[in-house]
């Protein structure tokens, strides 16, 4: 994890104890529904998450939403990936340094330990913008009668519902409208509806406005947002469509009274200048009629992605009650910590329709600043009335034709107690060597990451968080957590995780190019560490962490791309470019030659550790070295002819890996450079995990150093991404214990929410997504690897999960993959795209198996 300093964690975002499970579920609910209501894949809890972070989770890879469930005030956090808050950083530039290459170079080069600690313009360190929510859809009734109540979240459908009695929510993120849906049903539905904007963390200064327009068949609500000190900002908006009732607008928001169902369509958009909420409308209008315009494909929208607002169409009739957006002064509304002055409902209407906002903090109307939609201009209701049930299904099932596919492609089921799995998944967290818990956080780890995958993939939050100060910014952090949270894409089969990859790294080669040209003097690309999603320039560095003088970011990045297209035994013409891209830059930078002729990586840095006797900018890391090779090779292989030939010949011009006096791959190749074994990066080990430049197979000695490394590593701060990078180095070198043991630390270390999201630290300290996300991989490793010429059953599986199903592992030679095992033996069905030969590797030894085109190929083996 990129931070500045390591040792201060984030505040701890604390926990309530964990309820008894044999304690009473609130009035009227169930202690344990024994499997009623509970979806086979997905998870539930007896009572409303008290915590955002509990809340349960859905999302399309570019809004997403965390539901609470409370019955009497149900709040649903929108977020959006394009939602960065403007810090000053959006304007930063890499460092014009590379006249000062050269000097740097010679310095190391003649024993300077820390001559890298200058090699900085001075700046301080700076953070990307910070991601964070949008805003709350939230609905509140007077308290009444308790019913019998249940949350849940389904995997395969995306769905977050909660029941209490007769009253019944159900919310999800459509991929095919690219909107949140939420559909509440009940008898003589009563609440106050609105947007609000308050929530934990919110900065001073922003300017809001927003509105309320009735329409025949229920409103329009619309909340925008504006930065402080920016022409950004943000607009959400909430169609509702009321069956039954009456509904009364007023600020900020909506009454809905004696209604039998209400349907709730939301958008946020970021935008510059003012948003056509009209158009918006209508556009939500639209997708009850037919397809919406879907996800689509590129990243998220930048700054400016939304023009102006032009005018407005007179396309309905509707009452409207707005405010208009103002800078904050004495008795406007706030956005404080919590949201404890938020006004509670009272029965009956309230003059002026909703309650207004209380005094204190974000900034209220200043009147006329922001014009919003005006009497007659809002949609009304598509030709002939269809009831809010058959739209609510329509929209579902367009959502389910794109979800539901791509989340089942692969699927994991354990010899788990039938108890256990009906357990609420705060009580399951509490048994952490159940496989029952394992079998549901692959589940969830699988759903969560395809649900954060889109625009762009997975942030250190995945794609949410109900608070605006986010740990690290909230941001993408690539010289670890990144492709460890999308490790699983490829052999997951999850492509469209790693189109997401690929749109982030396609979107900031321009940047991307500007820093290999400002830092080294360089063609090509270099990636920065840390980035927003809009920036991909390097200006977060510090001479504490030197993270502009990593140059194996590009490689990194890129590797799941290059797998992604063995796979699918297609070549995207995007990624050869860029490796050639890479290429280019490591001619430009490997200059510089040691006394026996081999280039020398000076400077080298090897995220985020140092050598025990020098500083963090030393010389030829590990990861360097791997990273240069697999990058010269790869796109030699991918463009031959001359250019080919020189990058063959760089290749081989560079050192090899170092095995130090502890018989442990050196961190550093460069000698008499000392290692540092306690640290949470495994960056050194990029040659095992995931290249496959070091293997028992092919290179056993280097494993056995290799092996040794890992034996010698400390957890440092006891990071969840340590942890599991940690198991996935010890699955390749077949360490099924070690696997073990790793992943021990993390389900036992209370690293999991009550919504199984994760945490970055133990005892639920810090809202993170790596765990979540990285955990599918650690399972698929242990069970089934490959290369394009190579599949290995069954390399490091535990012995405490003695017995299961994997279903539908992609390899990267193009064949799907079902294991059963037991610890009678195992069985492999492998179904190949293309026909091709492949090294088989199991505990019986190793043979050549010969795969033909459509034809399903049946493996039987002994017992282990």
């Amino acid at each position: 994890m990129s931070a500045a300093h390591p040792g201060d964690r984030p505040a701890p975002t604390g926990h309530p104890a964990e309820p008894d499970p044999a304690s009473p579920a609130p009035p009227g609910g169930p202690e344990r529904p024994e499997g009623e209501g509970v979806p086979d894949r997905g998870t539930w809890e007896p009572r409303p998450a008290a915590r955002w972070e509990d809340a349960f989770l859905s999302g399309n890879g570019r809004h997403g939403v965390l539901v609470f469930g409370d019955p009497d005030d149900d709040r649903v956090v929108v977020t959006h990936h394009s939602l960065v808050r403007p810090n000053g950083s959006e304007h930063a530039r890499p460092p014009e340094l590379a006249e000062r290459l050269a000097a740097l170079q010679d310095r190391l080069l003649a024993g300077e330990a820390h001559a890298a600690e200058d090699f900085t313009d001075g700046r301080p360190l700076q953070w990307v913008q910070p991601f964070h929510p949008a805003f709350q859809v939230r609905s509140r009734r007077p308290p009444g009668p308790v019913g019998r109540y249940r949350r849940t979240v389904d995997f395969t459908t995306g769905v977050v519902e909660w029941v209490c009695g007769e009253r019944h929510s159900r919310v999800f993120v459509s991929r095919a409208d690219d909107m949140v849906v939420q559909y509440v049903t009940g008898p003589d539905l009563g609440f106050d509806l609105l947007l609000d904007p308050r929530l934990p963390g919110a900065p001073g200064g922003l300017r809001v406005g927003r509105g309320t327009v009735l329409t025949a068949d229920g409103a329009l609500l619309w909340l925008r947002v504006g930065y402080p000190d920016s022409d950004r900002a943000y607009t959400g908006t909430t169609l509702a469509v009321v069956t039954g009732g009456r509904t009364t607008p007023g600020l900020p928001g909506l009454r809905v009274e004696g209604a039998d169902s209400v349907l709730l369509l939301t958008r946020v958009r970021r935008h510059t200048g003012e948003l056509d909420v009209v158009a918006e409308a209508r556009a939500l209008r639209a997708s009850l009629t037919g397809p919406g315009p879907g996800p689509g494909p590129g990243p998220a929208p930048g700054p400016g992605a939304a023009g102006h607002e032009t005018g407005h169409e007179a396309v309905g009739r509707g009452t409207a009650v707005q405010e208009a957006a103002g800078h904050a002064t004495a008795g406007q509304e706030a956005a404080g910590p919590d949201d404890r002055d938020v006004p509670a409902p009272v029965p009956g209407p309230a003059p002026g329709g909703v309650p207004g906002p209380a005094p204190g903090g974000v900034p209220g109307p200043a009147p006329g600043e922001v014009p919003g939609p005006a009497p007659g201009e809002v949609p009304g209701p598509a030709p002939g009335e269809v009831p809010t049930e058959a739209l609510h299904a329509r929209l579902l099932d367009r959502h389910l034709l794109l979800h539901r596919p791509a989340y089942g492609r692969v699927a994991l089921t354990l010899a788990a107690d039938e108890a256990e799995r009906a357990l609420p998944g705060s009580v399951l967290l509490g048994r952490p060597r159940s496989p029952a818990l394992l079998e549901r956080l692959f589940a969830a780890g699988r759903y969560h990451l395809l649900s954060a995958a889109g625009a762009l993939p997975p942030r250190l939050t995945g794609l949410w968080t109900g608070d605006w100060d986010t740990a690290w910014s909230g941001a993408f952090t690539t010289d670890a957590n990144l492709n460890l949270q999308t490790a699983s894409a490829v052999a997951g089969a999850l492509p469209e995780v790693v189109e997401a990859q690929a749109a982030l790294v396609h979107g900031q080669l321009e940047h991307w190019r500007e820093n290999a040209r400002a830092v080294f003097g360089a063609r090509g690309v270099v990636a920065p560490a840390h980035t927003d999603g809009e920036s991909g320039y390097t200006y977060h560095f510090s001479r504490e962490y030197p993270l502009h003088l990593w140059t194996a970011g590009a490689d990194w990045l890129l590797k799941p791309l290059v797998d992604h297209d063995e796979a699918r035994g297609e070549q995207d013409p995007r990624l050869t470019s860029a490796l050639a891209e890479v290429a280019a830059f490591y001619e430009d930078f490997l200059t510089r030659t040691d006394e026996h002729g081999q280039v020398v990586v000076v400077p080298s840095y090897s995220p985020e550790n140092a050598p025990a006797n020098a500083g963090r900018g030393a010389l030829d890391a590990a990861m360097d070295l791997s990273a240069a090779r697999h990058a010269l090779c790869t796109a030699a292989a991918r463009r031959p002819g001359p250019d080919a030939d020189r990058w063959l010949a760089l290749a081989g011009r560079l050192p090899p890996h170092r095995v130090n006096g502890d018989g442990a791959l050196a961190e550093w190749a460069w000698p008499g450079l000392d290692d540092t074994y306690e640290h949470r990066h495994l960056s050194h080990l990029y040659g095992v995990w995931p290249l496959d430049e070091i293997t028992p197979y092919d290179t056993p000695y280097l494993a056995a150093a290799a092996h040794r490394a890992l034996e010698l590593r400390g957890s440092e701060n006891d990071s969840a991404h340590g942890h599991l990078h940690h198991a996935l180095v010890a699955a390749r070198l077949r360490d099924g214990e070690r696997v073990a043991h790793a992943l021990g630390r993390v389900l036992g270390g209370d690293f999991f929410h009550d919504s199984l999201m994760s945490a970055h630290y133990p005892g639920r300290d810090v809202y993170n997504a790596d765990a979540a996300h990285a955990l599918p991989a650690v399972v698929i490793e242990t069970l089934i690897q490959s290369t394009p010429d190579r599949l290995v059953l069954l390399p490091a599986l535990p012995a405490r999960f003695p017995a299961g199903e994997l279903r539908g592992v992609r390899t990267r030679f193009g064949a799907d993959v079902d294991l059963r095992w037991s610890r009678r033996g195992a069985r492999a069905a492998i179904r190949p795209g293309r026909t091709c030969r492949v090294d088989l590797r199991t505990s019986s030894g190793a043979r050549p198996l010969d795969l033909r085109a459509g034809e399903e190929h049946v493996l039987t083996l002994g017992t282990r």
